[in-house]
């Protein structure tokens, strides 16, 4: 089935955005309840209201394969909203972790498999917090990269070689597919959730509210870079994530040509054809991306912003700043402070 895609355009949205958590056998509770906690209040944390249902930005249900309740690995019932027969489609949907989850494939997993795909084929973006076997079981991550559990990496690398897993790894991200390594960056990924939905500056308000640390860098380019992550050239796919890793210094052409096997030649026109920009545009703005983020989050000076992202000093990073951005570095941070007060 090809697979459709949901506009994301806040524009466009006449509701909450529909979202489902699977209940598969044995989950964590933490990782079921923190997810749905986090959403359900996110519209009161934007708006400054108690009104959960009036502000909120997601309709969120569990979803298990009967109403009977789920109990989770220490014993806690998970009572169903829907049962997978009964759901319709969503615009989301979690994968949580499992506690101790089948190596092979259970009659459940193959349930949830079965509408996991459904509901990816119909345009849901999928996110799994620690729950990647199960993903991998449906065979949605075939030939991706993904992160996940520590614990599950060698059942995962033996019986789905073709997944690239990353457990070093906090969050992967893909424009239909976002893999968090587990409970630990679940409000970064629900950050990242709030603002493909709804933009920025929700997304930065929630986090006001619910983290004390600005998202990661290297979270924030991950993220960043995942629109551009839909072509399925795994080769290009190998170089981005090069890219996004080494801003300082970048790999030459040469060097990131022979990591993936082909000529520079080839890479060039790949790369140009799969993402949109060559890959000198890429890293411009995969620099950029990155010196905005350390801008507003961190009170680092501009010459070790600059050397942070690969700039070859400070005036070299504001004369890019204020070519792409429209203003200089400096201006940016303070534009950015003051709309923080004013919030």
């Amino acid at each position: 089935m090809k697979r459709q895609i949901h506009d994301m355009n806040a524009g466009t949205l006449d509701g909450p955005v529909r979202a489902a958590i699977v209940l598969p056998d044995r989950p964590w509770a933490g990782s079921v309840l923190l997810v749905r906690d986090l959403l359900q209040a996110a519209g009161t944390l934007a708006t400054r209201s108690d009104d959960i249902a009036a502000s909120a930005l997601f309709d969120v249900r569990l979803v298990a394969r009967s109403r009977s309740p789920v109990i989770s690995f220490g014993g806690l019932p998970l009572a169903p909203d829907l049962t997978l027969k009964r759901t319709g489609d969503f615009r989301v949907v979690v994968v949580p972790a499992q506690f101790a989850p089948a190596v092979e494939t259970t009659e459940d997993d193959a349930a949830y498999g079965e509408w996991l795909r459904q509901q990816h084929a119909r345009g849901a973006l999928l996110m799994s917090f620690g729950g990647a076997l199960l993903l991998a079981k449906s065979g949605l991550l075939d030939g991706r990269a993904a992160t996940g559990l520590l614990s599950e990496r060698a059942i995962i690398q033996r019986r789905f070689p073709t997944i690239r897993y990353q457990p070093s790894r906090r969050i992967v991200a893909a424009p239909d597919i976002v893999t968090v390594c587990g409970i630990g960056p679940t409000v970064d990924a629900c950050a990242h959730l709030i603002e493909r939905f709804f933009g920025m500056p929700r997304a930065r308000r929630f986090l006001r509210h619910t983290s004390t640390e600005a998202l990661p860098a290297d979270n924030r380019l991950a993220l960043w870079s995942a629109p551009y992550k839909a072509h399925g050239d795994a080769q290009v796919l190998a170089v981005q994530e090069v890219l996004e890793r080494e801003l300082d210094p970048v790999p030459s052409l040469a060097a990131l040509a022979q990591h993936v096997g082909l000529s520079e030649r080839s890479l060039s026109r790949r790369f140009a054809d799969a993402v949109g920009f060559n890959v000198r545009q890429y890293v411009a703005n995969l620099r950029l991306e990155h010196a905005d983020h350390l801008l507003v989050s961190t009170r680092l000076p501009l010459a070790h912003v600059a050397r942070e992202c690969g700039y070859s000093s400070a005036s070299a990073l504001s004369r890019a700043f204020a070519k792409m951005r429209g203003k200089a570095p400096r201006r940016h941070r303070l534009d950015h402070a003051a709309w923080h007060q004013r919030r």
